[in-house]
């Protein structure tokens, strides 16, 4: 099945951009604010978004930025609470870790989806593989959360930009690629200070957490400490944060994205991969990053358009009338 990484990936985008065609740069009727020089409005249902032209290298410039601004939304007063769910949602799955885990395989192999990843090197330079891709069912299904779908995503949207010139689709792609280096730095800071074992290589039950492992010994034994959180979720809801804070008209994003990574996690489980209870930090990562990167790659200038709207009428006998008129 070499077509899966092209399959995946349109999946994603037509449900993004060929769902309706994307609105031209306009300025919404019944919004006062006039965009500034540099700046183009595009009319998202009821919102209007303000972008300006990416900068080439921006999406690396500003990644400290997106960063930090990630970390002080995680810990401010209004993230302490979803901290406080993840913490004990983490909690309660390690409790049932082993049971969800084993629940898993059984339905996986009454499905006939395999246990192992087949994922196989489809280019190659000399020895080194360049581009991997699924071979089977689960194979596909696990790769749903490989960083190459989202390059692929970011690869759609810049040159749909290009072509266009349309800079909410080149933006997105710009944010699509700080995304992945915002969740890859986190989830590699998280995994190398947790080392916590992959059930395909656990010594014990809900396997042993190893602190603070050497790089070399990270390096050399990745599935013994590299499980916690799940990177591969992460990155998945980075994308679809990403793509449904720029594009909020168009509603399927949500589901179907929820959709595959509800079959990204099953298999994640099935393959030994991945506990459950690497999940919740996973997907609070990737919201959280999805959401500071947008908020600071682009501004709204309105958040709906006004439903009230007064104009000026002429009434019966050449008088000058006020009429009010709201919209339901």
């Amino acid at each position: 099945m070499k077509t899966g990484p092209l399959w995946i990936c349109s999946l994603l985008c037509l449900s993004v951009l060929n769902a309706s065609a994307p609105a031209a740069a306009s300025e919404t009727p019944g919004v006062s604010s006039a965009p500034a020089a540099g700046v183009r409005l595009y009319r998202a249902g009821q919102e209007e978004l303000a972008y300006s032209k990416p900068a080439f290298w921006g999406a690396i410039a500003k990644g400290p930025k997106d960063f930090g601004t990630f970390i002080q939304n995680s810990f401010s007063k209004e993230g302490l609470p979803w901290l406080a769910a993840i913490t004990a949602s983490t909690l309660v799955l390690i409790e049932y870790d082993e049971k969800i885990n084993s629940n898993t395989r059984r339905l996986g192999r009454k499905l006939n989806i395999a246990s192992k990843d087949k994922t196989k090197p489809f280019l190659k330079i000399g020895k080194i593989p360049i581009l991997r891709g699924p071979a089977d069912l689960g194979s596909a299904m696990y790769f749903l959360g490989d960083g190459w779908v989202s390059l692929g995503l970011c690869a759609y949207f810049e040159t749909y930009g290009w072509l266009k010139d349309d800079w909410r689709a080149a933006a997105t792609g710009h944010q699509l690629v700080e995304g992945l280096l915002v969740t890859g730095f986190t989830t590699q800071v998280i995994k190398r200070a947790t080392g916590r074992e992959t059930p395909s290589a656990a010594s014990a039950p809900r396997g042993v957490w190893r602190f603070f492992p050497s790089f070399a010994e990270f390096q050399g034994h990745r599935t013994r400490y590299d499980a916690f959180p799940s990177g591969h979720l992460a990155t998945g809801m980075m994308a679809i944060t990403v793509m449904s804070e720029n594009y909020p008209e168009k509603k399927l994003i949500k589901p179907i994205g929820y959709l595959l990574l509800g079959a990204l996690s099953f298999q994640m489980v099935n393959n030994g991969v991945h506990w459950a209870s690497d999940y919740p930090l996973g997907l609070g990562i990737g919201y959280a990053v999805g959401k500071a990167i947008t908020a600071n790659s682009r501004a709204r200038t309105a958040k709906t358009a006004s439903a009230l709207r007064f104009y000026p009428s002429i009434v019966p006998g050449g008088s000058l009338g006020l009429n009010l008129a709201y919209r339901f």
